[in-house]
């Protein structure tokens, strides 16, 4: 067993690294290091056939040097190898630009929020637990009716140190375990199923299964979907891209760029009023809570939609100095970003949902959303896992051959509805890397193209 007792490795590491640096001409320095017990169990024809285990050790490092900055990082944490790889690593930030605009890291030391829940002990040494959850998820995906069950479940345990020339010194313990299961109907009928938390006890192995397994078997019956526009009800899977996106491009580094729908909307209504949007680091237990930033600086609460009208962007040290305001504390060295996107729950419940939609589509799952314009919000996604044709509010059946193809903004705007319960999701296609706690969204004028494929 490892045990996390100390930080006494870590930040001395990262001490020593920050001197590394500041002896060889560096003028600002963050230094990352993590370690952690990693498992990846695998589960294929309804049964686990691969479990990987894995101590890791990463150092990640942040230099500033003459209105340069360098960002470089490494699993090599040997100190003579470290010696060089800062070495190295300084003498290259010559052939970097300067900086148009440059500021040194926040000066600390800060005093940083204790949240509870986001560390569980338990899953350092957790294997057959793992194993029991895939079983659970598989027996639960079977007596739903599907064929074949595959999917994963990912853990990972162990603590984060953060050393900066600013003042900062400071290590935390957390833990995440991701169950995501795939269940199989036929070869193309298929449901998706998700359970994530911060401790062995808060995964639901049983409802992932038995979402993914009916979910596969009502899209046995299914038939070719016509291009056009259609009031749509989102699952939640969908929703972990589609709400992660819609924090992402809140990000200050994009609105510079040009490559987000937010650019010149601070204030202004951009959504309906249905949809309030929180970035929620200090959420009790939640999957992306974490006490501080990249840079030292603790973590808040940042309301980016409120009621419809864009709030907030996300700040670094140096888009908060290009926009003349303060960081966030969403540093992300090069690009701030958000942690934990929550979107406020409505009042209905996910069936009432399906209902009062009466006429139009359900899409469980949205994959592979890309943009064809950042700066207008033109995007499409695959959509998979359950699209289902709703009629008379009942489900009919599987729609088949379309393409989500709409706008970021005409998204926002048409949400004229949110169910009441909020889940954590986070599963394998969320490319944007945040996790989302979200409630089931309902759309109206929601746009489809044909799928080339």
């Amino acid at each position: 067993m490892v045990a996390f007792d100390s930080f006494e490795e870590g930040i001395d590491l990262s001490h020593k690294i920050v001197d590394m640096a500041v002896n060889n001409g560096a003028e600002d320095v963050a230094v990352i290091y993590k370690e952690e017990v990693g498992r990846h169990l695998r589960f294929s024809q309804s049964r686990a056939d691969v479990v990987n285990t894995w101590l890791y050790k990463k150092v990640a490092l942040c230099i500033g040097k003459d209105r340069r900055i360098l960002v470089a990082e490494t699993e090599n944490v040997q100190l003579e190898d470290l010696k060089k790889f800062v070495e190295e690593s300084i003498r290259s930030m010559k052939y970097l630009p300067p900086r148009p605009v440059y500021v040194p890291m926040p000066e600390g030391p800060f005093g940083y929020p204790v949240i509870p829940g986001l560390y569980d002990e338990k899953l350092l040494t957790a294997e057959d637990e793992l194993i029991d959850f895939a079983k659970i998820a598989i027996d639960s995906a079977l007596s739903e009716g599907a064929e074949r069950v595959a999917g994963a479940i990912r853990s990972r345990a162990g603590y984060s140190c953060l050393v900066t020339t600013g003042g900062v010194s400071v290590c935390a313990r957390d833990s995440q375990v991701n169950l995501e299961i795939r269940a199989f109907a036929n070869e193309e009928a298929t449901g998706h199923g998700v359970s994530c938390s911060r401790s062995l006890a808060g995964i639901d192995p049983r409802r992932a299964g038995i979402e993914a397994g009916r979910d596969a078997v009502l899209a046995k019956n299914h038939f070719r979907g016509d291009p056009g526009r259609y009031d749509v009800v989102f699952g939640r899977s969908a929703l972990g891209n589609l709400v992660g996106i819609f924090g992402h491009m809140a990000s200050a580094l994009y609105i510079l760029m040009q490559m987000s729908p937010y650019v010149e909307k601070l204030h202004q209504k951009i959504a309906s009023k249905k949809v309030t949007l929180i970035d929620d680091p200090l959420t009790p237990a939640g999957y992306g809570s974490r006490a501080f930033d990249d840079e030292g600086l603790p973590t808040r609460r940042n309301v980016i939609i409120e009621e419809g009208e864009l709030k907030t962007y996300l700040h670094n040290r140096l888009t908060a100095k290009t926009f003349n305001t303060t960081s966030t504390a969403n540093a992300g060295w090069i690009i701030p970003k958000p942690w934990y996107l929550i979107l406020k729950p409505g009042d209905i419940g996910d069936e009432e949902l399906i209902e009062e939609l009466r006429d139009g589509l359900i899409v469980k799952n949205a994959t592979y959303l890309r943009f064809q314009n950042y700066r207008t919000g033109d995007f499409s996604a695959v959509i998979r896992d359950g699209v289902f044709k709703v009629r008379s509010g009942e489900i009919i059946g599987e729609v088949r051959g379309l393409r989500l193809s709409d706008n970021m903004l005409n998204l926002l705007s048409n949400i004229y509805q949110v169910s009441r319960e909020t889940i954590p999701i986070f599963h394998w296609w969320m490319e944007w890397e945040v996790p989302v706690e979200t409630p089931m969204v309902a759309a109206h004028n929601v746009g489809f193209t044909a799928a080339t494929i």
